[in-house]
């Protein structure tokens, strides 16, 4: 006796069903490489309040050492973005920062260089241009002096941080206060744009710290 038997149906995706699949898997994957960056994110900005902390420990191991932090504020501030291998140029205030804390300045004169302490821990730090250790830091002549190099201290989105301190009065002008109570120091954050801040009396003004560009700065608290 022969028994009838439904016919063999194939089990092959239909094309609705592959559709589904596939943009099922899509919205996994944006999930998971939004959470990858965040995660990112919340790393860097960890690392970059690190190493502001670590440079703010530098500053004051110079100013306990002469007296004062690196009086910046008449240089010119290079760009935050770093788009070359020279470095900022030696008389930014950026390399000027450096210059102060790898030992080659004192606190106002920006020009004659001397063999000073090392007062950054350099292993913890990224620079505009990679360190060479044959010739960093080296005192050289007699006497003894560190040469200046083009250098700035960078943040973990590959932009220098910017520092600020002090100004200098124009020729028969009366001198220009700096009413912040130290330095500013910070970095542009995440999206690497900033937009001038007028520190030329140490102090921010209206919002534009806390909007536009300036939204995600973030700036180094002050040891008591």
């Amino acid at each position: 006796m022969l028994i009838d038997r439904p016919p063999c149906r194939s089990h092959a995706f239909t094309l609705l069903e592959l559709l589904t699949v596939i943009a099922i898997l899509a919205i996994l994957g944006g999930i998971g490489l939004g959470v990858i960056r965040s995660t990112k994110q919340r790393a860097n900005i960890s690392r970059a309040k690190a190493e502001l902390a670590l440079l703010v420990q530098a500053l004051e191991d110079y100013k306990r050492h002469y007296g004062d932090y690196p009086q910046t504020g008449p240089s010119a501030a290079n760009s935050q973005r770093v788009t070359g291998t020279a470095g900022p140029g030696v008389n930014a205030a950026q390399a000027r920062l450096f210059n102060a804390l790898i030992g080659v300045y004192g606190p106002t004169n920006f020009s004659v260089a001397q063999n000073g302490p090392l007062f950054v821990d350099v292993a913890r730090l990224t620079f505009d241009v990679a360190l060479v250790n044959s010739t960093f830091a080296i005192a050289s002549g007699t006497p003894p002096a560190k040469r200046p190099t083009s250098n700035a201290f960078v943040d973990p989105w590959g932009n220098r941080y910017m520092y600020f301190y002090k100004t200098t009065s124009l020729p028969g002008r009366p001198p220009v206060p700096w009413n912040a109570p130290s330095f500013i120091l910070y970095s542009t954050g995440p999206d690497g744009a900033s937009t001038t801040l007028p520190n030329a009396l140490g102090i921010f003004s209206g919002t534009t710290q806390t909007t536009g560009d300036n939204a995600d700065n973030l700036y180094a608290d002050k040891l008591p």
